[in-house]
């Protein structure tokens, strides 16, 4: 099974760590997300609509990022975490988005 990761750094310098693939789990805020969990969001477009709010290459098979604070203020700010999901994955990624523009690091993507 494919690991697909969504992780906020705690503060700048774990970020920096997480640059150098030196952080450690504890510097780090993470989704770890279910086939089921990634296949719907997929399905629902989340993944397109978030790439062209932020200009982000999020696809399977790649890493991507979101650290820019208007690109964070603009998804928060967005309808995207009402799309129609059958699950809490949409709060849970809020609550990511949340923390990284309360922190001021980014949001990191490893599909």
């Amino acid at each position: 099974m494919r690991t697909r990761l969504i992780e906020v750094p705690k503060d700048k310098e774990a970020e920096y760590a997480l640059d150098y693939d030196e952080a450690t789990p504890g510097q780090l805020i993470r989704i770890f997300l279910t086939s089921p969990e990634f296949v719907e969001l997929w399905n629902v477009g989340f993944f397109d609509v978030l790439n062209e709010m932020t200009l982000a290459m999020i696809d399977d098979f790649e890493d991507a990022e979101i650290i820019k604070k208007e690109d964070l203020e603009n998804v928060l700010n967005s309808d995207l975490f009402n799309m129609p999901v059958s699950n809490d994955i949409l709060d849970r990624l809020k609550v990511l988005f949340q923390e990284a523009l309360e922190r001021g690091t980014g949001v990191y993507f490893f599909f």
